[in-house]
C-alpha cells in the first residue's frame, strides 16, 4: 500500500469511528458523585431497530425518573450498518456504554473482551438470572461468566394466509399438524402457472430447516457442541423433506426466493405458508395486501417432537465506559420487570422476563402470537454459544446453498457441512 492510500485508509478508520461517537459514553459532568453530590451523566444505548425505539425511550425515561443524575441517548443504527460501526468501535475503546447484542455475534466481543463481564453482579444478587428462561441466559455466557442479560426472546412460528386456505376450503393449520400434513397441503394449495406456492422451503437456518432437524431428531450441534448434526440420518432426512417440497412445486425453486425472499412473496399473496420468527410479525402486518388475511399457527410436529429455535436479544455494556457504574445500573434497569412491561404494553418484542409475555400477545388480539409463547419452553437455544461459531455458521450457507441449487445432493451437502464444521469446532479448541 503506497502512501496516499495508508493516508486514505487511515483518514477512512478515524471517520468511521468518529460516526460512532453517538454510541460513545458521553459525560455531563465527569462522574457520579463529586464530594458526595451527584453529577449529572449521559449515558449512550445503541439499538438496531427502528421500530422498537419508541419503547427504549420509554423505557429510557422511566429509568431517568428513578434516576435523575443519569439521562440516556437512544440511538438506532439500521441492523444493515449496526455490526460495521460496532466492529470498528470496539477496538478503539468507542463502543456504547449499553448496547444490543446478538447470539451470533457475542462471541467475537466477548471473547475480544469488549463486554464488561456481570457475573459478580449475579453473585451478588445485584440481579436474579431466574426471572428469564435458562435457554436465553445461557446465549450470553461464556467459560462461565455471564455478559448479558436477556433483553426479549424469539421463536419461529408458521404463518399462513387464510385467504389462499378460504380459497381451496382448506382449514387452517393447528397444532395437530405434523409435517406429512405440511407437504400435503402445500401441495393442494400451490398454482405454480399463477406464481402461487404452498409453502416456502427456503435455504434458512434459525426460520428454517434447523427446526425441521430437531423436530426429525436430529441436531444442529450436540449437547456440549463438539460435534456436527448435520450428517445424522435424521438431520439429512429432515433436510430431504424440505427440498422435496421445491421438487414437488409446493414451493417456489431457490432461484425464485433468491430473486424474491419468501416474506416478500407472502406479504404479496403468492406464498400460503412460511416460517417466521416472531420478530417479524411487524413486518408482515405492514403489508396491505395481507393485513388482516393472516395468522400463526404452531410449526409442525416431526417424528420426535416439535422443533423451535429461541434466540433473543441480550443487553450488555462496554468494558471501556467512561460511566460504568451508571451504565450498570441502567443495564439492571432493563432487565427489570418493569422495563419488560414496558415493552410488551407497547408491542415491541416479547419480554423475557418471566410471566410479562402477556400484554405482547394482547396487543394484537386479532393474531394467535400467543404460538410464539407457547413453544419458547421446550425450544433449543440458537447454536452460537460456541468459539467455533463464527467460523462454521459463515461458511454453512455456501455450501447449502450448492444443495439447494441442485449443483450437489443434499445428502452431500450436509456431509460437507458437518466435515466443515468438526474442523471448526477442532480449530477452536
Amino acid at each position: 500500500m503506497n502512501i496516499r492510500k495508508k493516508m486514505a485508509a487511515g483518514i477512512a478508520s478515524l471517520l468511521l469511528v468518529s460516526l460512532m461517537v453517538g454510541c460513545n459514553s458521553s459525560n455531563d459532568g465527569g462522574g457520579a458523585t463529586d464530594g458526595g453530590a451527584q453529577k449529572n451523566v449521559t449515558i449512550s444505548y445503541t439499538i438496531w431497530d427502528k421500530n422498537q425505539q419508541p419503547a427504549m425511550e420509554a423505557i429510557a425515561d422511566a429509568f431517568t425518573e428513578q434516576h435523575p443524575n443519569i439521562k440516556v441517548k437512544v440511538d438506532a443504527i439500521p441492523w444493515g450498518e449496526y455490526w460495521t460501526k460496532m466492529s470498528a468501535a470496539a477496538p478503539a475503546g468507542m463502543l456504547p456504554d449499553v448496547f444490543w447484542m446478538h447470539g451470533g455475534q457475542f462471541m467475537k466481543y466477548a471473547e475480544g473482551q469488549f463486554l464488561e463481564p456481570i457475573t459478580d453482579k449475579v453473585q451478588a444478587n445485584e440481579i436474579d438470572l431466574n426471572n428469564y428462561a435458562s435457554n436465553l441466559v445461557s446465549i450470553y455466557t461464556m467459560d462461565g461468566q455471564n455478559y448479558g442479560i436477556p433483553k426479549d426472546f424469539d421463536t419461529i412460528g408458521l404463518a399462513y394466509n387464510k385467504e389462499l386456505f378460504d380459497q381451496a376450503n382448506i382449514p387452517y393449520p393447528d397444532d395437530t399438524w405434523d409435517y406429512a400434513k405440511l407437504a400435503e397441503v402445500a401441495k393442494q394449495l400451490s398454482q405454480p402457472d399463477k406464481g402461487i406456492y404452498g409453502f416456502g422451503a427456503k435455504l434458512d437456518t434459525q426460520a428454517g430447516y434447523w427446526n425441521d432437524m430437531l423436530a426429525n431428531g436430529g441436531f444442529i450441534l450436540n449437547d456440549d457442541m463438539t460435534k456436527s448434526g448435520y450428517d445424522e440420518l435424521a438431520s439429512i432426512e429432515a433436510l430431504k423433506a424440505r427440498y422435496q417440497m421445491i421438487l414437488d412445486k409446493a414451493s417456489p425453486t431457490h432461484q425464485q426466493m433468491t430473486d424474491t425472499d419468501s416474506v416478500e412473496m407472502f406479504k404479496s399473496g403468492k406464498l400460503a405458508m412460511i416460517f417466521d420468527g416472531s420478530w417479524d410479525n411487524g413486518n408482515l402486518a405492514s403489508s396491505e395486501i395481507i393485513k388482516g388475511k393472516y395468522d400463526w399457527a404452531p410449526l409442525p410436529k416431526g417424528k420426535v417432537k416439535r422443533g423451535n429455535i429461541i434466540n433473543g436479544i441480550g443487553n450488555v455494556m462496554s468494558t471501556k465506559g467512561k460511566h460504568k457504574d451508571e451504565a450498570w445500573q441502567f443495564l439492571k434497569f432493563l432487565g427489570s420487570k418493569e422495563a419488560a412491561e414496558i415493552t410488551a404494553e407497547m408491542g415491541a418484542a416479547i419480554p423475557a422476563f418471566n410471566n410479562t409475555q402477556d400484554a405482547w400477545v394482547k396487543n394484537n388480539p386479532d393474531l394467535n402470537l400467543q404460538v410464539f409463547i407457547d413453544q419458547a419452553g421446550d425450544a433449543t437455544p440458537y447454536p452460537s454459544g460456541s468459539k467455533s461459531y463464527p467460523v462454521w455458521f459463515s461458511k454453512e450457507a455456501e455450501i447449502m446453498s450448492q444443495a439447494w441449487g441442485g449443483a450437489i445432493s443434499i445428502e452431500e451437502g450436509a456431509k460437507k457441512v458437518a466435515e466443515m464444521m468438526n474442523q471448526a469446532i477442532e480449530g477452536a479448541k
